[in-house]
This record gives structure tokens, sequence and C-alpha cells, in this order.
């Protein structure tokens, strides 16, 4: 009589087992899927005509970074390339902005969210520490902030709807 009361224990324990093992599956494919796709172009807006610039995301190492890839106005007034002048660094104020990795140390923390990471802001030469979360919507969000992220501010960036030039 044991023999027949554990069989349906075991098929429910398999059957258990199987479904647990199907969920993590799909739950780690899904975190991949997210991971892969925060991969790649992103424009500061929604609205073509008011970006200002393109970032792309990519991986450093083990972590994620972005560099400036396009920018709208790539040229000073006098027609040279816009450098990294607010830069607090003195050595670094003539390295020129396209190219210029702002993002940097993004560590995936789950299926959509990156952090541990800084965001470079060029137009001040301040540094933030920072998060980027990929919403449902498909947009990126990125909260730069000091001290604690009460204490900060978020962009949204979106994919670019337009080809967009790497500037050089």
């Amino acid at each position: 009589m044991q023999i027949i009361s554990s069989r349906p224990f075991s098929l429910r324990f398999l059957m258990l087992a199987l479904s647990l093992t199907s969920a993590l599956s799909t739950s780690a494919f899904a975190g991949g899927a997210a991971s892969n796709q925060i991969h790649g172009l992103w424009v500061d807006n929604k609205n073509p005509d008011r970006q200002k610039f393109a970032v792309m995301v990519e991986d450093c190492g083990s972590k994620l970074c972005g560099s400036l890839y396009w920018l709208k106005k790539p040229l000073s007034a006098s027609g040279q390339p816009k450098r990294d002048k607010h830069h607090p660094n003195e050595a670094l104020r003539d390295r020129p902005l396209c190219g210029l990795q702002i993002l940097t140390g993004f560590q995936q923390t789950n299926a959509t969210l990156w952090q541990d990471g800084e965001i470079y802001n060029p137009d001040d030469g301040l540094t933030f520490s920072s998060t980027m979360r990929l919403s449902p919507e498909g947009t990126l969000k990125i909260r730069g902030y000091v001290g604690i992220s009460l204490f900060g501010k978020t962009l949204e960036w979106v994919r670019p709807t337009e080809e967009v030039t790497r500037c050089k």
C-alpha cells in the first residue's frame, strides 16, 4: 500500500520539479533577452527635431558602458570638432566629444536593471552615480544622482527612428 501512495507523491514531485525547471529557464531566457535589448543606439528625445545626441550602449568587459555616437552639432562655432572643455581635469579638456564615453561601470542586477554605474555630463563636466532601467514600453530610463537616488534626475532615451550617422 505504501508503494502505491508514494507513486502519486513521486509523480507530483516530478511534475513540480519540471515546472520549476521550466519557469527558471524561461526566466533566464527573458533576462538574457532584456540584457541584449539594452545594447545599441539610444537618442535623448522621442521627437527627432529635439534630439541632440545618440549614445551607443555596449559591453565593456563584464560591465556596460556607453559612448557618444552622434551629435546634432558636432562642430564648434569655429568649425572644429567640439571638445570636452568642461572636464574638471584640465589634461582631459581637449578630448573630442564624438566617441567620448559618458556611461561607465553598469552592472546588471536583474532582467531590466543596471546599477552601480556613472554618467558623465560633458555640458558641465560633472559625473553622477547612475542606474539604468529598461521600461516595458522599450525606453531606457537613466537616473543620475548625487549621494542617494532621491537627489537626482531621470532621463528617458529612446531608439532612433531615423538613420543616425556616427560622428567623426
